[in-house]
């Protein structure tokens, strides 16, 4: 197991192969007809004129809709460690014409530069999995929130329920070994109860809900979404001699079509929810 700064290089590596990728892709990795966000957002509540935290924000996902619910005289602070995915957010935020949401990068998920008591409410979309010490990114959004401040924050589930993880670990995961924090490092609900718990958070919930997390058109399409949006694999596509790399997109494409036909492909899985409040 790779050591946390070596894991925190190696994320800020691969986040900034793949940001461009998440920025054209921002809306298939989102599943349109998905209900993650729909489900943050029924748990945290966010109100009218609210200071909302988005942490792990990415290329604002799901900023976006934070924005709207808290309008008028609400605003929302994005954070992630990446400085590609936070330029990828605030050209989005341009582009949309969101202007009630800042977006910084911090050194890492230990040190967001809160002030105490800052946010009413704090989500994390798909991202404590990724950080090599989520108790301690836990323990500083508590300390941002006022009392009585929620935090939210979903995480994917059992990989064996995740399609994406099932087609796509056939093809590739034997090239790219897992080592340290990851996609499913936070599956087990017991785990992610006991982080909200030891930082501190009262009323802890946990939840399993069964979701699309990704939508495009066809096989081809979203082997290319592939190639654009996983850091891993666009490292290794890199290093690879050109005839491997044909290879390795062949038999992804095939694996995709072996599950899906010619038609649209919807990745689903399974998602946890967790949420806890301040006292």
């Amino acid at each position: 197991m790779i050591d946390a700064d070596t894991a925190r290089d190696q994320q800020r590596r691969e986040w900034a192969l793949s940001a461009p990728g998440w920025l054209v892709f921002r809306d298939n990795l989102a599943a349109r007809s998905g209900t993650m966000t729909t489900r943050i957002l029924a748990a945290a509540a966010p109100r009218r004129g609210d200071r909302v935290l988005d942490l792990a924000c990415g290329v604002g996902n799901p900023t976006g809709a934070l924005v709207a619910a808290v309008r008028p005289g609400g605003s929302v602070l994005g954070l992630d460690l990446s400085p590609e995915m936070i330029a990828g957010a605030r050209e989005w935020a341009a582009a949309a014409g969101v202007a009630d949401a800042e977006f910084r990068v911090v050194p890492d998920e230990r040190r967001l530069g809160l002030s105490p008591g800052e946010f009413d409410v704090a989500v994390c979309r798909v991202g404590l999995q990724y950080m090599p010490e989520p108790a301690a990114a836990l323990r500083a959004v508590r300390e941002g929130l006022k009392p009585g401040g929620r935090m939210v924050a979903t995480t994917l589930g059992d990989p064996g329920r995740c399609t994406a993880f099932r087609i796509s670990s056939r093809v590739i995961a034997d090239h790219v070994p897992p080592d340290g924090p990851g996609p499913v490092a936070l599956s087990d609900p017991a785990r992610l109860r006991e982080l909200f718990a030891e930082a501190g958070f009262a009323d802890v919930v946990v939840e399993r809900f069964e979701t699309p997390l990704i939508e495009i058109d066809g096989a081809e399409a979203c082997w290319d979404m592939f190639e654009r949006t996983m850091g891993p694999l666009i490292a290794l596509l890199a290093a690879m001699p050109p005839d491997r790399a044909r290879a390795l997109r062949v038999d992804g494409v095939a694996a995709l079509r072996a599950e899906f036909g010619d038609g649209p492909v919807v990745l689903t899985g399974e998602a946890l929810l967790a949420s806890g409040v301040k006292r």
